[in-house]
């Protein structure tokens, strides 16, 4: 440390503006630090390591005059202005007023928020510091290297003015050049500085080709309505006379939010049809912690949002929910409303109106010893149809109300051996009300299923020296229900499932139109292996044997006959990096209803996940052929600034793909060039098959974005 700087010669000068804050207050004054100072009546003059504080400002210089007549400082530099954790400011030389705000600096450089740089060859700030004048300007977030002096882009411009209070850059005569050749000009331009996270303005444009629409850009337009509301405007055009807007509407409020996207088009698909969809959801939380939630989907026609790739889905529900949850209490009340888009499936005679009411409650204190779960639940499913046409089942215009009662009650015992036991009882009440149909004699059926059992289980563990902890635990459970039950329209449970969450249920069918019948026993063993390490590995092994074969379930669903097929699961996974998971469901003979395996695996580097699915074929699930179906999504990072991106969807069946993409993304700290390829193969009579090309280029260094420290090694 300099001696002369270990004296800490301070000069206070008085100021003659007041603090904004308080316009009565006394001047606030300036602190100036330096190795040394002379000084006489008319001048100040500081040497050596030189600091100037005032009022949040720093100026750090190696000599600086003060002109007491005039209240100024003349610095020569280099100096740096540091005005706030954002703005600093090199230059050569500067005249500034002595609170450090009007000021005239030369050969001068302007960063913001660390991202941003401005070289200009003079910037004056007015005296209340809110607008800074640039002159001869060329800005970039680019990295200069040493083989070459041009950055990956910049803008020159004749002047740019940087309002501080609206955080606005707007430029003058500019001139945007890639790799130091002019590739467009702008007699105006207005963009956001790096502080900005929301600002109205355009937003990344986005260049596509597409086999069916053309060759096109979207120009999305932010349009910021406060601070807790906005809207997004995309208007899109092709070369195939495709004109379509795109929009996004946002807002939040005290007690929840709402988000509405869409889009009007017209197109030479369908001509002369104003095609659209609509997405909104949103979820308000009221009072006594009720909570009001709704998810709208509506579309004009079945391939509009297969043709803009908007989405694959081919069922749309649209929902109003009102729901409550806390520790011993659920409600729910819901409307859905079903639309199909799928060929072969007409609205009419689907049941495409729901109305649910349910109530569950879990009673706090023990019945009998034990947990008493209750639930009340008011059901009805509509179709539109009045009749049933010639050649359609008899279910096709059938309209259905049911009301049900469900009690479970549950005791369970550890005994001495270390032999987990639970009692269990129950029973399941339901009335329906069909109408429009032949099927059923009676309009009104009741059915009163009870049910009761017990369960044994017997974990066993061991732990190792080096931490290694084994657990072993062969599980048993039986279930006595009646064989026989009234039978009943069944809308809500066509597709039970069957799996280790499953394996120990008293009822297998999703909904509550039919339920399990006939005495069964559950026979499970499960295996865990935890390391300190991060690894667990898992199995289980599972079958369901029945005192007599009822024909409630599906051949595909693996639960048919008086023995189940075998249930066999094994998952092995890494901390939050490594997932493998293989469910397998076989009969006696190695014969395979279904299979399913999922890898995911990602690091630093890298990312996949990829799945194979086998479904046997069931008609009358609606399954008529066999399916075997893998699907890959996967992304590497090739260098530090690329990426590589494919996904795969291959059907084994047919030995065809149905979708397969590739993209590639660069990204350094001023950049982003997102380019993508993706191919769908489907068609139907409405659809044909479709290439999509997609481009996107992002400037960094304009709003807000999370690269602030990422640095580029020179050369792409």
């Amino acid at each position: 440390m300099r001696p002369l700087r270990a004296l800490l010669l301070m000069l206070c000068l008085a100021l003659p503006l007041p603090l904004a804050a308080q316009q009565d207050a006394p001047p606030a004054p300036a602190t100036l630090v330096a190795d040394r100072i002379d000084f006489d009546e008319n001048m100040l003059t500081a040497s050596g390591a030189v600091e100037v504080f005032a009022d949040g400002r720093i100026l750090r210089a190696t000599r600086i005059t003060y002109l007491r007549e005039e209240d100024r400082l003349l610095v020569e530099g280099p100096l740096t202005l540091l005005d706030g954790p954002d703005t600093i400011v090199i230059a050569d030389f500067a005249s500034l007023s002595s609170d450090l705000r009007n000021s005239i600096l030369q050969g001068a450089r302007l960063v913001l928020d660390q991202r941003l740089q401005i070289a200009a060859t003079e910037i004056a700030t007015g005296a209340e510091g809110r607008f800074t004048q640039l002159y001869q300007t060329v800005a970039s977030s680019c990295e200069i290297c040493a083989e070459s002096e041009v950055p990956i882009w910049q803008i020159r411009a004749k002047r740019i003015i940087h309002d501080t209070e609206k955080r606005q850059l707007y430029f003058e005569n500019a001139r945007f050049e890639v790799a130091g050749i002019p590739v467009a000009w702008f007699p105006r331009l207005r963009l956001p500085d790096p502080t900005v996270e929301r600002a109205t303005g355009f937003l990344v444009p986005r260049f596509s080709d597409d086999g069916q629409l053309g060759t096109g850009i979207t120009l999305p337009y932010f349009i910021a309505l406060g601070p807790s509301r906005d809207l997004t405007l995309a208007p899109f055009f092709t070369t195939n006379d495709v004109q379509s807007l795109g929009y996004r509407y946002r807002q939040a409020f005290n007690n929840g939010a709402i988000e509405i996207e869409g889009a009007f088009s017209g197109d030479d698909i369908r001509p002369g049809e104003l095609r659209g969809y609509v997405f909104a959801e949103g979820a308000f939380l009221l009072p006594r912690d009720y909570r009001l939630e709704f998810d709208i989907e509506a579309v004009t026609d079945e391939t509009y949002l297969l043709d803009y790739e908007i989405t694959e889905k081919d069922r749309l529900d649209s929902r109003l929910a009102l729901t409550r949850i806390d520790r011993e209490d659920r409600v729910l009340g819901e409307v859905i409303i079903f639309r199909s888009l799928r060929d072969g499936e007409e609205n009419r005679f689907l049941p495409t109106r729901i109305l649910t009411v349910e109530r569950e409650r879990r009673v706090p204190r023990p019945i009998l010893g034990g947990d008493l779960v209750w639930k009340l639940q008011a059901h009805g499913r509509e179709r539109s149809a009045s009749n049933v046409p010639e050649g359609l089942p008899a279910n096709s215009a059938r309209d259905v109300q049911r009301a049900s009662l469900a009690l479970d009650w549950r005791a369970t015992r550890v005994t001495g051996p270390g032999v987990v036991a639970t009692a269990i009882a129950g029973v399941d009440v339901d009335a329906f009300n069909v109408r429009q149909t032949d099927e059923f004699d009676d309009d009104l059926i009741v059915r009163a299923i009870p049910f009761g059992g017990f369960e044994l289980r017997m974990p066993l563990t061991r732990s190792n020296a080096n931490g290694v902890r084994h657990l072993i635990e062969p599980a048993a459970q039986l279930i006595v229900a009646p064989s026989d039950a009234p039978d009943t329209p069944d809308e809500d449970s066509l597709t039970p499932g069957f799996d280790e969450g499953n394996l120990f249920s008293t009822q297998r069918f999703p909904g509550r139109d039919t339920r399990e019948l006939g005495t069964r026993l559950n026979l499970g063993l499960s295996y865990t292996r935890y390391d300190p390490s991060g690894w667990e590995l898992g199995g289980t092994v599972g079958r369901i044997l029945r005192t007599a074969d009822l024909d409630q379930f599906l051949t595909g669903s693996g639960l048919s006959g008086d023995a189940s097929d075998w249930l066999v699961s094994t998952t092995a996974e890494y901390n939050d990096r490594f997932q493998l998971l293989q469910r397998s469901i076989f009969d006696d003979s190695f014969e395979f209803t279904r299979a399913e395996t999922i890898l995911r695996w990602q690091s630093s580097r890298h990312s996949l996940e990829t799945r194979h699915t086998w479904l046997l074929a069931d008609e009358e699930a609606g399954r008529p052929i066999d399916t075997s179906e893998w699907t890959v999504d996967a992304a590497l990072n090739l260098t530090r600034e690329w990426t590589g991106r494919a996904n795969w969807r291959y059907d084994f069946v047919t030995d065809d793909p149905s979708r397969a993409g590739v993209g590639l993304t660069y990204q350094s700290e001023c950049l982003t060039v997102d380019f993508d390829v993706e191919r769908r193969f489907t068609s139907n009579d409405d659809l044909e098959p479709s290439t999509k090309f997609g481009l996107g280029v992002q400037l960094v260094g304009f709003g807000a974005d999370e690269r602030r420290d990422r640095r580029r090694r020179c050369g792409i």
